[in-house]
């Protein structure tokens, strides 16, 4: 058995629930330990160990020649904003050395690949719910995201 996002999501809702400390679970070489010991009371912190089966080999940062500065926006985020669907690896491109799905500025349709989310190798693509216009990006590439954390945001078409 393997761990996949909906297993995932189930143990973190429970230790959200929980008063746990810690929890540690291992199914196979898959690995998830959560602590409530973190820079931010009560918000569960991941062990980044803990987001790959201990056997994977890392993946390699694209090049910077491909990636873009990307930057919090200082106004209030309006229109549609993705948030991570689970905690993980933050990818805007499909590949090390590819370019990115999307820029600031580029035009998507509804169901674009907008980026990608990794959880223990899983790859889970965001996709556009809508058409619109990529506004920013509110994550740096290979950062450690948490599940709800806006990701990107989006004006949509009229």
């Amino acid at each position: 058995m393997q761990m996949d996002q909906t297993l995932v999501h189930a143990l973190l809702e429970a230790f959200d629930r929980s008063d746990w400390l810690e929890m540690t679970v291992t199914i196979g070489t898959d690995r998830l330990h959560v602590s409530r010991r973190s820079r931010r009371e009560g918000a569960p912190d991941v062990d980044e160990d803990a987001l790959e089966p201990e056997s994977a080999t890392e993946r390699a940062a694209p090049e910077a020649v491909h990636t873009e500065p990307t930057r919090a926006t200082p106004e209030p985020l309006t229109g549609i904003v993705i948030e991570s669907p689970s905690i993980g690896l933050f990818w805007r491109s499909p590949s090390p050395g590819a370019p990115p799905f999307v820029k600031p500025g580029t035009h998507v349709s509804a169901q674009d690949t907008l980026a990608i989310v990794e959880v223990m190798k899983l790859m889970n693509q965001l996709v556009a719910p809508a058409a619109g216009t990529v506004k920013a990006i509110l994550a740096e590439n290979g950062a450690r995201v948490e599940y709800g954390q806006p990701l990107i945001a989006i004006d949509p078409d009229d």
